[in-house]
């Protein structure tokens, strides 16, 4: 589940919603993770990563400079709802913020930032507003950026997961039409694969290839070592696509309230010390 993200204000591209998990760059070069085709905007312009739990960007030496509410920064603490300036194009930044001070609140925050999101994705026209009260209907308070994005049709749980993939540098691969070896799945038990969202997929050489909604969840790479004394080589598949091979490869042990209890993907930290140089 994505907790944040960044919206396109100026009208580039077709895409215009950017999931955010751990680091992402933003520049003029179609291969950075939200490319700008502007010429204002450097090849490597700035980007985006966790410190402690905190959206920071910091510019990457770009010609045009960044910019967070109009202010010009070179690395910078993000807060919902900001928005954030590459050259001459417009995004607006929205997580869901965290608070030390009670669920009531934190309930508050994150429904003032759907709130935000919701009128930012009316005023870049990438919904309208009859668009967005269907979306939201009776739900305001409990919805999440997560499903709020869903609920319009602009994310998906398979989008969701590619992204994060491509931001962690895994391969991804879809279950729908996968095909998994009775051989295979025995070798995960039933409660490892719910307890992880996990499924075995491939054998090959003594290494055993895992599905994961969450790649970077070490503890289970420990145990799936551990029970098939085997090496371990992730993919990231999405959560959805992962149930579905668990209820069709465990039938018989699969239950719906115990998947129903499995958490969310938690987000990355990383250290913006090696997040690399910018160029022009």
């Amino acid at each position: 589940m994505i907790k944040s993200c960044l919206i396109l204000e100026t009208q580039l591209t077709k895409k215009r919603v950017f999931p955010f998990y751990a680091k992402m760059i933003i520049g003029r070069h179609s291969t950075n993770d939200i490319p700008l085709p502007d010429r204002t905007v450097s090849k490597r312009h700035a980007v985006i990563g966790r410190v402690r739990g905190q959206a920071v960007v910091k510019d990457l030496g770009s010609r045009n400079g960044t910019f967070v509410n109009g202010q010009k920064v070179e690395k910078a603490i993000l807060s919902c709802g900001d928005r954030l300036k590459v050259g001459s194009v417009m995004l607006r930044f929205f997580q869901e913020e965290e608070t030390p001070t009670g669920k009531d609140a934190e309930n508050t925050i994150t429904l003032q930032c759907v709130q935000k999101l919701g009128e930012c994705l009316v005023k870049a026209g990438i919904i309208d507003e009859m668009t967005l009260l269907g979306a939201l209907g009776e739900d305001e308070k409990s919805l999440t950026i997560d499903q709020m994005l869903t609920g319009l049709g602009l994310l998906d749980d398979d989008m969701s997961a590619r992204a994060l993939a491509r931001q962690l540098k895994f391969p991804f691969m879809s279950l729908k039409e996968r095909e998994i070896p009775q051989q295979v799945t025995s070798l995960v038990t039933t409660e490892v694969a719910k307890t992880h969202v996990i499924v075995p997929v491939e054998l090959a050489g003594g290494k055993l290839l895992v599905a994961m909604a969450d790649p970077l969840d070490s503890a289970a790479i420990q145990v799936l070592r551990v029970t098939t004394g085997m090496s371990i080589e992730v993919v990231v598949a999405s959560r959805e696509d992962i149930l579905e091979a668990i209820g069709k490869y465990y039938p018989a042990a699969f239950m719906e309230k115990v998947l129903d209890g499995t958490p969310d993907l938690d987000e990355v930290t990383v250290d913006m010390n090696y997040l690399g140089e910018g160029n022009e």
